[in-house]
């Protein structure tokens, strides 16, 4: 029997075929394993730097929390025991902040004094372990969670609060209802990758769970997680576990100056869809091409293997250095064109973000001066400069006799008066409530006391939108002639600033020299 006899064509049609059916096959199975191991990676340098920069975000709100308490704290009302005029302060106090969710005052035996927005804790006891704490410690302190009073669970911000004497009158406190809508929720509540199941929760140094997307966890111990027993520890880090539920976490953790810890987390199974949608599109596209790549032989191949190569190692670069080029795709090569043009836009997407955050958290919401954060950070890069410290008199009037509102108005109308009297180079922050510093880089004591007059007059000939003017005090201090450092040349203008007071309200007092050291 004469053996069937094979062509040459069809040998090398069939060879070919096995190779690109072999190369197809191979290709979407190196690129699922290579695409789901740079996922996870990815995922965890995310999760890790967004759980390190909310440690940091955690850090300074609390800061915040605390110099305004201690700002607050120094207020004269307090050292009175009219409740009344206790409870107004609160009121005004808890306004014009958007920290807590009720603010109270307790004499030093532990008995609440006034409260706000709440009037009816006046006079009860308070045996709760944060105020026991802020009682026995006399010092700045953020307590464990604990359930008060009013049945609801708390975070208790306190400062202690002592006459003119140096005795302990009590504490001056903001709470946080961590069941609540708070503003620890307003700062963690917002995942840049919610989309895929990511998620964000916080512990305190016990292990105790004080922030979670799901209500119902707030409250629970999750101590015997290993990731929470490194955190608590100090550590940093990022790696694969499985959570509560037997769910396979992506999870990356961060250990924040108060020894909580920040914990941000993406389902495993997060990966598994895009890797399969790539292996979808990715025989979609090769399929067509095999039959191509037929008639067409090698050329075409490195035409079509070049841009997706190139684009994947721009996806891969792009979230360790932003400044690689963006690489070359070709006008014909539709779908890669969408898949380069939705990693663009993801890429500026999150730089936009991490700018605002960064922008925002610098600027007071009211008046768009730079706040005390950004304080120090702008002024270690002068060299020599001068500085206004001013503060609206009897600003406690205006918001008693026209309200919050007008209130905010006459600091915004303020804050543009002040603008327009300044030099382009000379900067704006609002230090809290009504007091405001300028600083203006390179200008002597009497440059500097000249546009302060110049604002002081300003303000005291021009009508307010409390319906008449207002008058500032200031009290003027130089970098070179006050003082050597910034903490104590801001001092000392302080103490200037209180002369102004002191001696009649709307004038303006230059700073005594401190004795400069060497």
């Amino acid at each position: 029997m004469k053996p069937k006899m094979l062509s040459v064509k069809f040998l090398i049609l069939t060879l070919l075929g096995f190779a690109m059916i072999g190369t197809l096959a191979g290709s979407i199975i190196s690129g699922v394993v290579v695409s789901k191991n740079n996922l996870e990676k990815n995922y965890l340098i995310e999760n890790q730097f967004y759980a390190e920069k909310l440690a940091d975000t955690t850090n300074s709100l609390f800061s915040t929390m605390l110099k305004s308490l201690t700002l607050e704290s120094q207020d004269s009302e307090y050292l009175h025991t009219d409740s009344t005029a206790i409870n107004k302060e609160l009121t005004h106090f808890l306004d014009s902040t958007t920290f807590f969710n009720s603010t109270l005052f307790v004499d030093s035996k532990g008995k609440v004094v006034a409260s706000a927005p709440e009037v009816n804790l006046k006079g009860i006891q308070l045996n709760t372990p944060g105020a026991k704490e802020a009682l026995i410690q006399k010092v700045p302190l953020i307590s464990q969670p604990y359930i008060s009073v009013t049945g609801r669970m708390i975070l208790l911000i306190s400062v202690p609060v002592f006459d003119d004497n140096g005795s302990y009158l009590g504490f001056l406190a903001g709470t946080i209802y961590l069941h609540e809508d708070n503003s620890l929720k307003k700062v963690l509540g917002q995942h840049p990758k919610h989309q895929n199941d990511s998620y964000v929760y916080v512990v305190d140094s016990h292990g105790d769970i004080i922030y979670h997307p799901d209500p119902i966890r707030i409250g629970e111990n999750a101590i015997e997680n290993k990731i929470i027993q490194k955190v608590l520890k100090g550590e940093n880090g990022a790696q694969e576990i499985l959570d509560t539920k037997g769910i396979p976490m992506l999870a990356a953790y961060a250990s924040s100056a108060n020894n909580w810890g920040i914990i941000s987390q993406t389902p495993k199974k997060a990966i598994l869809e895009p890797t399969i949608e790539m292996a979808k599109q990715v025989c979609l596209i090769a399929i067509p091409f095999m039959i191509f790549v037929f008639l067409m032989s090698l050329v075409m191949l490195k035409k079509i293997v070049d841009p997706i190569r190139n684009l994947s190692f721009y996806a891969q670069q792009i979230t360790v250095d932003s400044s690689v080029p963006k690489p070359l795709i070709p006008d014909w090569y539709f779908e890669l064109k969408e898949l380069e043009r939705a990693i663009l836009i993801a890429v500026e997407f999150y730089e936009k973000k991490i700018i605002n955050v960064e922008s925002e958290s610098n600027l007071d919401p009211l008046t768009g001066y730079y706040n005390r954060r950004s304080l120090e950070e702008k002024v270690n890069s002068l060299e020599m400069y001068s500085i206004i410290l001013l503060d609206i008199d009897l600003f406690k009037t205006v918001n008693d006799q026209y309200g919050h509102q007008v209130g905010d108005e006459v600091l915004k109308y303020l804050s543009t008066l002040v603008k327009n009297e300044t030099r382009e180079s000379d900067m704006c922050f609002r230090m809290g409530g009504e007091e405001f510093l300028i600083v203006l880089p390179e200008t002597d004591i009497g440059t500097a006391n000249m546009i302060a007059e110049r604002i002081r007059k300003k303000t005291e000939n021009t009508i307010s939108p409390s319906g008449k003017p207002i008058t500032v005090s200031m009290g003027i201090g130089n970098s070179s002639e006050t003082a050597n450092h910034f903490s104590q040349l801001l001092h000392a203008t302080d103490k200037a600033l209180y002369q102004a007071k002191q001696q009649g309200r709307n004038r303006t007092v230059i700073a005594n020299p401190i004795k400069i050291e060497n």
